[in-house]
């Protein structure tokens, strides 16, 4: 396992990018809570996420981007909802949208889709071109970390690398959108946000 600290963005995102792209697990800051992910289109880095999180294999994992332009080669939207969805994005939010094309972090025709608020994030997605798992980097059931240092020894002694970026300003997951169905599925961060942005959708 590597360690690297956050900032400065430019080593950090030189050794997030090696090790995606040779199929590694990172974990890494967001805008809520640490993440945990790697390639979204690798089902063997998937397989290895499910794994260090002890989590059922039939529940789904979400996947982030830099941006909606980046996204609409894997989920279908029309301008419009782009637009819409632009609204409260970057941010805190998981927005359930329809796959294009199947993807192995999901045997669902919907996947969660995240553009967080923050640098290391937005650099990663955009440098990458490819979607990256998004999950809170605990195991299955146990409370997700708001810091490196509240990591459980197996999630360090498993992943390639850990990017420090400090100790989340939220203590909550995003707020979970069901985007066809216009209804919240989990309560999270910018919970008030969202349901006035429901309302006008």
């Amino acid at each position: 396992m590597q360690l690297v600290v956050y900032p400065p963005l430019a080593r950090a995102l030189q050794h997030a990018l090696a090790h995606s792209r040779a199929g590694g697990v990172v974990v890494y800051p967001t805008d809520t809570l640490y993440g945990l992910g790697g390639d979204a289109t690798n089902a063997a880095v998937v397989s290895r996420v499910i794994l260090l999180k002890a989590r059922p294999a039939d529940q789904p994992l979400s996947i982030l981007f830099s941006d909606w332009a980046s996204a609409r080669d894997y989920v279908r939207m029309d301008s419009a909802l782009e637009k819409k969805l632009g609204e409260l994005t970057p941010g805190p939010f998981t927005f359930l949208l329809p796959l294009k094309n199947p993807l192995p972090v999901t045997s669902s025709h919907l996947v969660g889709c995240r553009i967080p608020q923050h640098e290391f994030c937005l650099k990663w997605a955009a440098a990458f071109g490819k979607p990256i798992i998004t999950t809170s980097a605990n195991k299955h059931k146990m409370s997700p970390p708001r810091a490196v240092e509240e990591l459980d020894a197996s999630i360090i002694e498993g992943v390639d690398l850990i990017v420090d970026g400090g100790p989340s300003k939220d203590a909550v997951g995003s707020t979970i959108i069901d985007v066809p169905n216009r209804r919240i599925l989990r309560e999270g961060a910018g919970l008030q946000k969202a349901k006035e942005w429901l309302k006008k959708l």
